[in-house]
């Protein structure tokens, strides 16, 4: 595991996430190999890794307003818990695996994950006090790459709202799923480029 203290977004952000499955993919790689999601997945690595090139400049408005409020969940949390946190920056677990968590937590062996849902969204948090199915495997993944102990999943809309902290420590079981899974997956990959490379 390696530790890149850069930007998110920047361009050699994007040059270390190439060809690599990266945390917020990891729950594709948990569909039926037939299903659409878990081909793009293995076909956007391996076409990554021949040729270098990436497709991804996909945005949605929930994106954008991600990027936007990011600076605002960052100073919540801090204010919430007393906590300093510090540039997640991107851990590279191997050639093809890595993850960028939003923050690092000074002083602790953990980090944050900060989303920014809509208020139907918040609303299902608060009544559920859990971690969605959607972000469970880009959490857990984080945990595998960086070797945290812990991350404070956030998500934040509004500072008047009641407050929502979820903690989701380690957990070796769910760990050795995933990286069964993702070598099942790397394996794929790898076939796929001898078929596609000249």
């Amino acid at each position: 595991m390696k530790f890149y203290n850069i930007d998110q977004n920047s361009e050699d952000w994007d040059l270390l996430r190439l060809g690599k499955f990266t945390a917020s993919m990891f729950g594709d790689l948990f569909m039926d190999k037939k299903i659409a999601g878990y081909q793009k997945a293995i076909i956007k690595v391996a076409y990554e890794k021949v040729t270098g090139e990436s497709e991804d400049k996909f945005s949605n408005k929930w994106m954008e307003r991600g990027h936007e409020k990011e600076p605002f969940a960052v100073e919540n949390y801090e204010l919430f818990t007393f906590n300093e946190t510090e540039n997640g920056g991107f851990y590279e677990f191997d050639e093809f695996t890595g993850a960028s968590p939003d923050r690092k937590i000074k002083g602790h062996n953990a980090g944050c994950e900060f989303k920014c849902p809509s208020f139907q969204v918040y609303n299902e948090y608060l009544e559920t006090q859990k971690l969605p199915k959607n972000y469970f495997w880009q959490v857990h993944g984080q945990l595998l790459c960086t070797g945290w102990d812990y991350i404070d999943y956030m998500p934040f809309s509004n500072p008047k709202l009641k407050q929502i902290l979820i903690k989701v420590e380690r957990d070796k079981l769910i760990l050795e799923e995933l990286q069964e899974r993702l070598f099942k997956s790397i394996c794929e990959v790898k076939v796929l480029i001898d078929r596609i490379k000249q």
